[in-house]
């Protein structure tokens, strides 16, 4: 299938990576409480702290669901919509018998 691309693949392949570099820091951070405090400039961080690090550690991700939708949306293509129940065939405005080309110039 042959599909239509509005954006760069160069650009296409910088958002992916930049998204699987966003997912495993958020990872590392996550389960690295040292670096976690590192990242913010403090020694102790507070137990009530609600950065996006805490968010992706407990699964929530509203943000994250957003953006799928969101992707979701903008990828609905015509192929997709309903088809008609009656297709409505256009007769040829001409025919030409079976066997045979076009007329020589």
């Amino acid at each position: 299938m042959n599909r239509r691309s509005y954006i760069p693949e160069p650009l296409r392949r910088l958002v992916a990576g930049a998204g699987v570099a966003l997912v495993l820091a958020l990872t590392v951070l996550s389960v690295s409480p040292t670096l976690h405090a590192w990242l913010h400039g403090e020694r102790q961080l507070d137990a009530n702290d609600d950065c996006a690090v805490v968010l992706f550690a407990h699964g929530l991700t509203p943000a994250l669901a957003a953006l799928v939708l969101l992707g979701l949306f903008l990828r609905r293509r015509p192929e997709s919509l309903p088809r008609p129940a009656v297709l409505l065939l256009v007769a040829p405005s001409f025919d030409l018998p079976p066997g045979c080309g076009p007329p020589l110039s």
